[in-house]
């Protein structure tokens, strides 16, 4: 499988299949509405994985081993999803691409041939954008985000638990604090998206999952024209999209004194995505604030 050097990409381009140079990557942090998402572009017809190759979730396994090795490696060089491939020292750039590369190559093994749409969702994506866009320069990019406060009282803290160490650059206590784990889903959204806006115009999409769910119609036709699909294809990619029960939990679980002092640390993210003050009354703006 040539596709996923530079060389295969050329010729994909000159054989007039330009299309398959460019995947759609689905990422976000855990729980925060990737498989709904998945479920709209599988419907509109991309190729998202099929079989062994994914969970009951749906997420792209292939590439689970791959990111559990390389993704606090990252992390403790750059302590940023905001990087450039050129911050790595040269052994971990050089691991960190080839190994990519080789788990591309195994999922597209399962890519039905007559199919060019593909790509895959695997919310630990965000971590390694940077390395991913080296292997396709044209890559499509879809970032879901959930209110912060409904992600730090979510049962789903494995980014968490994995990741906040080598992000933050400082010792997590416990599995599930709150106010630690909203301060992680702050700055691994913000990084992401200020190093997408940045590195990826036009072929970056934000979605709240809260406007997904509340709003599927306007979304689901604003996903299909980003990956320029059939819009005749909208009721159907739409059709399983609904309002899980826990949307809004944290107005529930989160006491008042511990809900002050989450928001406080966390408001340059909760205000960036829309979240204040009173859940979803702001509309997200346009862009995040550039980082310092």
């Amino acid at each position: 499988m040539l596709l996923p050097t530079g060389c295969g990409q050329v010729m994909a381009g000159v054989l007039g299949r330009g299309v398959m140079t460019e995947p759609v990557v689905i990422c976000a942090t855990g729980g925060s509405g990737t498989r709904a998402m998945r479920v709209i572009l599988e419907r509109a017809g991309v190729y998202m994985g099929a079989g062994d190759d994914v969970n009951n979730v749906g997420d792209a396994m292939p590439f689970e081993p791959y990111l559990d090795e390389i993704i606090n490696a990252v992390m403790g060089e750059t302590r940023s999803l905001d990087y450039r491939l050129g911050n790595l020292s040269a052994e971990l750039r050089k691991r960190a691409v080839d190994g990519f590369r080789a788990c591309a190559r195994t999922w597209l093994q399962g890519r039905p041939r007559p199919i060019a749409r593909w790509g895959w969702k695997n919310p630990r994506a965000m971590y390694v954008l940077p390395v991913i866009q080296a292997v396709f320069p044209k890559v499509r990019v879809i970032h879901l985000v959930r209110d912060g406060r409904d992600m730090a009282v979510s049962t789903n803290q494995w980014q968490f638990i994995k990741h906040y160490e080598a992000v933050l650059d400082r010792q997590r206590v416990g599995d599930d604090d709150p106010i630690e784990s909203c301060r992680l889903w702050s700055k691994a959204n913000l990084d992401a998206a200020r190093w997408a806006e940045r590195a990826l115009p036009g072929r970056y999409l934000r979605v709240r999952l809260e406007d997904l769910v509340q709003r599927p119609r306007d979304i689901g036709r604003e996903v299909l024209a980003f990956m320029d699909l059939d819009q005749g294809l909208l009721d159907h990619a739409i059709a399983e999209i609904a309002e899980p029960p826990s949307l809004f939990r944290w107005r529930r679980i989160i006491p008042a004194d511990a809900l002050e002092v989450l928001q406080e640390e966390n408001r340059g993210a909760l205000e960036a995505f829309g979240y204040l003050a009173d859940g979803m009354s702001e509309r997200p703006p346009a862009t995040v604030p550039s980082g310092p």
